[in-house]
């Protein structure tokens, strides 16, 4: 199933056999949003001022109050997983505010508040960042892997970014290199719940720090890369602010991958 976001015509949805995403805090307020509700085939959690991995508790009290209320919100859609996107922040401006042992413990509390209510969260990948700025848990392939295996509950899948993933490719200094680590993001399929598929370059390594969510298609990310997308089971969302006529070459392009 593909998604998109909730910016095209309630028409051209139903020819393209679309669904969108529902970003709860995000869409609830526009009046147009009403319209889209049936078509909702995705739930995204919030994420702003939210640190999972702080040793502050207020923090991380005000952060789970964040997305339990949301996650509560986002169960009148009939929708089993969403998308959880921060996992939470471990360096700001130079400084340490958050820790692994604390992000797990915080993810368990979480897994066992969305399994009373039969949701799965799927933790997102996340964007790579300049590190004497900020640095977030998640933002390469390995840990966000290990975070889901250690925090070991059976209703913690993953989400994966590609953009997300083409950021932190830009450690590595040839091409070569960046493309074969970008299927490191790709080795454990069976983990993965959701996807938001855009594109990106890392040829010149133009991803390095800069989240592009380019449509797919119109960025470097190899052929090869863009069929393993696709034929992944799980739901897909094209997580692009583009016009309609961007959406559907998008959508060409999808249709002619091997």
């Amino acid at each position: 199933m593909l998604l998109t976001k909730p910016f095209h015509s309630i028409r051209f949805l139903q020819e393209n056999h679309l669904g969108v995403e529902a970003h709860i805090g995000r869409y609830e307020s526009d009046p147009s949003w009403e319209q889209y509700i049936p078509f909702v085939g995705g739930v995204h959690l919030p994420y702003d001022g939210i640190n999972l991995a702080s040793p502050e508790e207020p923090v991380r009290a005000e952060g789970f109050r964040k997305i339990e209320a949301a996650l509560i919100e986002g169960c009148r859609y009939g929708i089993n997983r969403m998308v959880i996107h921060t996992l939470g922040t471990r360096i700001q401006n130079g400084k340490v505010v958050g820790k692994y042992d604390i992000l797990i413990e915080s993810l368990r509390k979480l897994a066992a508040f969305a399994g009373k209510r039969n949701i799965t969260l799927c933790m997102e990948n996340q964007l790579m960042y300049p590190p004497d700025t900020l640095r977030l848990f998640g933002d390469t392939a390995e840990e966000w892997f290990r975070i889901q295996q250690d925090a070991a509950c059976a209703n913690l899948l993953l989400t994966l970014d590609t953009s997300h993933a083409s950021t932190s490719l830009a450690v590595y200094p040839t091409y070569r290199e960046r493309l074969k680590h970008l299927y490191d993001f790709l080795k454990f399929p069976e983990r993965i719940g959701r996807i938001h598929w855009s594109d990106s370059r890392i040829t010149n390594n133009e991803a390095a720090g800069n989240d592009m969510h380019l449509c797919p298609g119109t960025g470097d990310l190899p052929l090869p890369f863009h069929s393993e997308i696709n034929r992944h089971p799980a739901v897909k969302l094209l997580e692009q602010n583009c016009t309609t006529r961007e959406l559907r070459d998008t959508l060409e392009f999808i249709s002619n991958l091997p």
